[in-house]
C-alpha cells in the first residue's frame, strides 16, 4: 500500500492529463454555446453551478470508471439546467424573485436598517469596511447601501444619488 501512495504508474497519470484536456476543452465549448449570459453576474445560483462544475470535472478526472462521455453528459446537463433557469427567469418575474433575491436597503438617509442587517446578518462594522474600500471616509457622504441579491453591496453616495431612479426595485 505505501508503494502506492505517492505513485500508481503511469497509466492513471496518462488518463488525467488526457481528460483534462478532454473536459477543458470540452467545457470552452459549452460557455460559449450557452451564451455570454453565462458569465454576466453570479447569483446563488451560479455559485450552485460553479460548485457543481468543479466538483463533476474533479470527479471525471480522479475516477477511472466515468469516461469522458459520462462526464461531458452531466457538464451539458448542469449548462442546460442553468440555461433553462436564464429563461425561466426572464420569463417569469416569480420564478426570478424565487431564484434571484431582492436587494434591500441596509443604510437610507443616515440610518442603518438594523431589521433588515439581522435579517441578512450582516454587521455594521461589515458595511463600514465597504465604504472605506470605496474610499469614503465619511458615513455622512453616503445617501444609501443596498445589500444585492448576489450579496455585493452597492454604495451610493450623496453626490451621486441624483433621481434614485436605480432604487426602484430595491426593498425597503
Amino acid at each position: 500500500m505505501l508503494e502506492t501512495l505517492l505513485f500508481d504508474g503511469w497509466k492513471s497519470l496518462v488518463r488525467i492529463v488526457i481528460m483534462a484536456i478532454l473536459i477543458y476543452g470540452y467545457l470552452i465549448l459549452i460557455m460559449r454555446l450557452s451564451g455570454k449570459r453565462t458569465m454576466l453576474q453570479y447569483n446563488m445560483f451560479d455559485v450552485i453551478i460553479s460548485v457543481a462544475y468543479g466538483s463533476t470535472i474533479a470527479t471525471i478526472l480522479v475516477t477511472d470508471k466515468i469516461s469522458f462521455a459520462d462526464g461531458a453528459v452531466v457538464l451539458g446537463m448542469l449548462t442546460l439546467i442553468q440555461l433553462f433557469i436564464a429563461v425561466m427567469e426572464m420569463k417569469s418575474k416569480k420564478f426570478g424573485a424565487i431564484i434571484n433575491p431582492t436587494p434591500t436597503f441596509l443604510y437610507v438617509n443616515g440610518e442603518y436598517c438594523e431589521e433588515v442587517m439581522d435579517k441578512e446578518r450582516v454587521l455594521k462594522s461589515e458595511i463600514r469596511n465597504a465604504v472605506r474600500q470605496q474610499g469614503i471616509g465619511s458615513m455622512e457622504k453616503i445617501e444609501v447601501i443596498v445589500l444585492e441579491g448576489n450579496g455585493k453591496l452597492s454604495i451610493i453616495t450623496k453626490s451621486e444619488a441624483g433621481a434614485k431612479d436605480t432604487l426602484i426595485d430595491v426593498h425597503h
